[in-house]
């Protein structure tokens, strides 16, 4: 028989909106988030729980600096695991069951490239060029049938919008996205989100705050 390892893990609490996207029952899933909603936190942690199962996962960032933010929400969760270890050099996480997590940049070209994957994390989607996801990691899941979240702020109509567009395409049964602008986190004061709207140009309000696609 095989020993079945099992890994508590202690998340951070989601609010509502968070949890919406989390709970998805969906393959692939778009949240479109306008900024300090907190997109990176709900990804972190689940994440972290696909990892804990023994699952192989990705997060994908436009450059390698961008995954900075999934790194240290992700080490922030993942240290309290007892046997995981953080390769820091290598901003790689394994967990005990054989899981791990790999933090890749998408302009590293053939570093996409060889890995079958359980789950992904596309951040700042609407930053990674379309065909990164077409050509390098929607093969990485096919043989484990593996699923992905993107996430992001709209950056006009290209290839995330329609991304977010098949999740709103109850024929697309794979697919299901979400657009919440940062209102949807109780814990950012309203008076900043209004402060923001005073000195902002309008449209910029309405793609960064708003999460708008324009």
């Amino acid at each position: 028989m095989t020993a079945t390892t099992t890994i508590n893990v202690t998340l951070p609490a989601l609010h509502g909106a968070q949890r919406q996207i989390v709970c998805g029952g969906a393959r692939f899933r778009v949240a479109a988030c306008g900024r300090r909603f907190g997109k990176t936190l709900a990804a972190c942690g689940e994440s972290v729980i696909a990892a804990s199962q023994g699952k192989r996962v990705w997060w994908v960032a436009p450059t390698f600096e961008v995954t900075r933010r999934g790194w240290n929400g992700v080490v922030n969760i993942a240290h309290r695991i007892p046997g995981v270890e953080i390769r820091r050099g290598l901003r790689e996480v394994l967990f005990p069951g054989g899981g791990f997590i790999g933090f890749k940049s998408a302009d590293t070209g053939a570093g996409l490239l060889g890995e079958g994957l359980d789950f992904l994390i596309v951040d700042e989607a609407a930053l990674v060029p379309e065909d990164v996801w077409l050509r390098d990691l929607r093969p990485s899941l096919a043989d484990r049938q593996g699923g992905a979240l993107f996430i992001g702020t709209p950056r006009g109509h290209n290839w995330f919008w329609r991304t977010w567009l098949r999740g709103q395409d109850p024929e697309q049964s794979d697919w299901q996205s979400w657009r919440f602008p940062t209102s949807a986190n109780p814990y950012i004061a309203p008076q900043e989100i209004e402060a923001a709207r005073e000195l902002l140009p309008a449209r910029m309000f309405q793609q960064e705050y708003e999460a708008e696609f324009l």
